[in-house]
């Protein structure tokens, strides 16, 4: 397969990228930092971490990174702050060391992790091939205080020559309700979940408005139902709750945006807007698809417009590595969601021109994603006969591939008579 440069992609279409828990997220990572703790031989090691957080444990897992010149002389516990102990690791593994690499806390720790973990007794050490479940399972820890402090216990059984434990980390997950807000003026609106290791339950929306509850609403899942990554879109670089006033209407909408799970798949808003005549909240669905999108007042007049991309281009006429998306731009007018792309030609314009910049920088490669949204691009502008002519230039040198297919997608003459179907099934041409 032809090769593009993937890292452009994110210049012209906004796929969608999950971040990590932010730092008030109820799974945090407590972390010794590097450490030089010498585990005699024949004795014992105890060290603590401090745990800040409050609430009761719903998930552990434990990193570790000794150097030991036999991993299999070493027995390893871990204790709650409230007095409880697991097994996890009793005389296991030929072979030095656990974990490897760098010294400290940026070598490859090994990971016992109960909840997908291999079993021990098929380990060999040092124990970095995967995550190993624990000779007794971390849920014994479940439901005590996560608050106070946690003790790792290393005994070398056999005496045959002194350790080193360079690091040690906690994943701890806390069964709590967490709370995010966003504010205007007289209209506040709350995100209320709970969220246990990147899985989330119980999520709810609270609006309030002069001070009185106007709405409360628990959210259902969409999308795919069996996918463990179905959340709120909580530290991403936008909020996952936003109160702006869309329309210019005076009155504020609440956007909640949401992330369905499954493989590249799905952004999704839930928008609240206030219905004067009955004073209720009516709730309206976005799906952005492989797309997200951001804000931005276009045409500075005080109402932000939502700029996203289409995302039915996606896969359509190249791997979906590989496909960009045209501009998709949307505005609150009379109650609802409407594409408006059309009524700003200077911002499809400009996408066009990145597009038409990144083809050329990569005409030798895969380019069939490119030159498709650029064309829809041009549409929306009614230069398509530019766009067309281009394209047949494009063609004529080769750059489209060869035969009717090419890795399972159009090419040649039949990638343009296909794009113009394509063009004219979703309303571009």
């Amino acid at each position: 397969m032809r090769r593009a440069a993937r890292a452009l992609l994110v210049v012209v279409a906004p796929f969608l990228v999950l971040a990590a828990p932010d730092a008030g997220a109820a799974t945090k990572t407590y972390s010794s930092r590097s450490l030089l703790a010498r585990v005699p031989g024949g004795g014992e090691l105890r060290r603590t971490l401090l745990v800040p957080d409050a609430g009761p444990v719903s998930y552990v897992s434990l990193s570790l990174r000794v150097q030991h010149p036999r991993a299999a002389d070493l027995t390893i516990s871990l204790r709650s702050p409230a007095g409880r102990a697991v097994l996890v690791s009793a005389t296991r593994g030929d072979g030095p060391d656990i974990g490897a690499g760098r010294r400290g806390c940026n070598g490859q720790l090994a990971l016992f992790d109960s909840r997908d973990g291999s079993p021990l007794g098929e380990a060999e050490a040092p124990f970095t091939a995967t995550s190993y479940a624990p000779e007794q399972p971390f849920s014994r820890l479940y439901g005590a205080e996560a608050r106070g402090r946690w003790t790792l216990r290393i005994h070398d059984e056999a005496g045959g020559g002194d350790g080193v434990l360079l690091c040690w980390r906690l994943v701890i997950a806390r069964d709590v309700v967490e709370v995010v807000r966003a504010r205007k003026g007289a209209t506040a609106a709350e995100l209320l979940f709970r969220e246990t290791d990147g899985r989330y339950r119980d999520v709810r929306v609270r609006i309030r408005r002069g001070g009185r509850t106007a709405l409360t609403h628990r959210l259902r899942r969409v999308g795919c139902g069996s996918c463990p990554t179905w959340r709120p879109l909580v530290g991403e670089p936008e909020a996952a709750v936003r109160v702006l006033d869309l329309d210019g209407g005076g009155e504020a909408e609440v956007l909640i945006d949401l992330y369905t799970g499954g493989a590249h798949c799905c952004a999704y808003t839930l928008l609240y807007r206030l219905d004067r005549a009955s004073g209720r909240y009516r709730k309206a669905l976005q799906f952005w698809g492989n797309a997200f999108y951001r804000l931005d007042d276009l045409d500075r007049d005080g109402r932000p417009e939502l700029v996203s991309s289409d995302d039915r281009f996606a896969s359509a006429f190249t791997p979906y590595a590989y496909s960009l998306l045209p501009i998709q731009i949307w505005r609150l007018r009379s109650g609802r969601l409407a594409d408006a792309t059309r009524s700003y030609p200077g911002a499809v314009a400009e996408h066009a021109r990145e597009l038409w910049r990144l083809y050329e920088r990569m005409r030798s490669g895969e380019v069939r994603g490119i030159l498709a949204a650029y064309l829809a691009d041009e549409a929306l502008l009614g230069r398509e006969d530019r766009g067309w002519l281009r394209l047949e230039r494009v063609s004529e040198r080769g750059e489209l591939g060869s035969g009717l297919e090419e890795d399972g997608f159009p090419a040649g003459r039949h990638y343009l008579a296909e794009l113009q179907r394509f063009l004219a099934r979703s309303g571009y041409l």
